[in-house]
C-alpha cells in the first residue's frame, strides 16, 4: 500500500480547516497543530509544536508567526491568508515585514475571500482563491420563517452596529461566543443575518446564515440600508432571498467542492 502524503496543518481561522479536514483524511495522513491566543501557546508553545512535527507538505493559516516559524525551521508549503493579515498587519511597521516575507517566501499563496486578491496579488500574482467551506448538510435551510421577520447581529470589535438598521427591524445582538456545535440552531432562530459593513465580503457566519435560507443585510447594502430593511420587512422576499442565498452557497462554498480544489493544490 502506497504511503499517504502527510499534510501538517498549522493554525485555523473560523473553523476553516477544521471543517475541511475530515473530508482529507481518506486520502492524506494529517497532523493539525492548533493554538490559542495565549501568549505562551502563540509564541513557544507553537515554536514547540512545529519543532517536533514531521510532514510532506505545511500547510500554515495566517500569515504571522506560525508562517514564519515554519518557514525558518521546515519548509513553507502552503501559506493561507484569511483577512487581518493582509488587509491591516501587512501595513504595520512593526509586524508588517513578517506577512510580506511570509508571502515571498511561501511556495503556495491561498487567499480566502474575494476582497482580498488585490492586495494579495500584488505581492504574490500567482495566488489562488481557495473559498470559504461551508457545511451545507449540517446549516441545512429553516423551515419556518416569523410573520414579521427577526434580525441578528454578532457583535465585532472592528465596528459597531449602524443605528439605522438598529432602529427600524427587530435585532437581537448576540456575543461571538456560541458554540460551533450550536450555531446551526441559533441561526434558524431568526430570518435575516446581519453581517459586518466595514469589509467588502462574507464573513464565514453569514455564509452558513445564508446556507441555513436567512436573507442578509451585509456590505453590499452599505449605501442603501434603508431600502433593504423595507424590503426585508415583507417575509415572503425574506423567503425568496434565503433560497437564493442558499442556491448561492452550494454552488460556490459547499465544503465538498472546496475540498477538490484544495486536494488538487496538494497533489500538485
Amino acid at each position: 500500500m502506497t504511503e499517504k502524503t502527510k499534510i501538517v496543518v498549522v493554525n485555523d481561522c473560523a473553523h476553516v480547516m477544521e471543517d475541511l479536514i475530515p473530508y482529507l483524511t481518506n486520502d492524506f495522513n494529517i497532523e493539525f497543530i492548533q493554538r490559542t491566543k495565549g501568549l505562551w501557546s502563540k509564541t513557544f508553545g507553537i515554536l514547540w509544536q512545529i519543532l517536533k512535527s514531521t510532514g510532506d507538505i505545511y500547510h500554515v493559516s495566517y500569515a504571522l508567526q506560525d508562517a514564519y516559524l515554519v518557514d525558518k525551521f521546515k519548509h513553507l508549503d502552503i501559506l493561507h491568508v484569511h483577512g487581518s493579515d493582509v488587509r491591516r498587519t501587512i501595513h504595520n511597521k512593526k509586524w508588517g515585514w513578517v506577512v510580506r516575507s511570509n508571502l515571498k517566501h511561501a511556495k503556495i499563496v491561498l487567499y480566502a475571500t474575494p476582497d482580498l486578491e488585490e492586495a494579495v496579488k500584488k505581492y504574490r500574482s500567482d495566488a489562488i482563491y481557495l473559498p470559504t467551506p461551508v457545511k451545507t448538510d449540517v446549516f441545512t435551510p429553516k423551515t419556518n420563517y416569523s410573520r414579521k421577520p427577526k434580525a441578528v447581529y454578532f457583535k465585532l470589535p472592528y465596528e459597531n452596529l449602524p443605528t439605522d438598521v438598529s432602529s427600524n427591524i427587530p435585532i437581537t445582538v448576540l456575543e461571538r461566543n456560541i458554540p460551533y456545535n450550536f450555531m446551526p440552531d441559533t441561526l434558524k432562530t431568526y430570518d435575516i443575518f446581519i453581517d459586518r459593513f466595514t469589509i467588502p465580503s462574507f464573513s464565514k457566519t453569514c455564509l452558513e446564515a445564508m446556507s441555513c435560507g436567512l436573507a442578509t443585510i451585509d456590505y453590499r447594502h452599505v449605501d442603501s440600508f434603508t431600502e433593504r430593511i423595507e424590503e426585508l420587512k415583507d417575509v415572503s422576499v425574506v423567503k425568496r432571498i434565503g433560497e437564493e442565498n442558499r442556491r448561492f452557497v452550494r454552488e460556490t462554498h459547499d465544503v465538498r467542492k472546496v475540498v477538490r480544489k484544495l486536494k488538487s493544490v496538494y497533489e500538485n
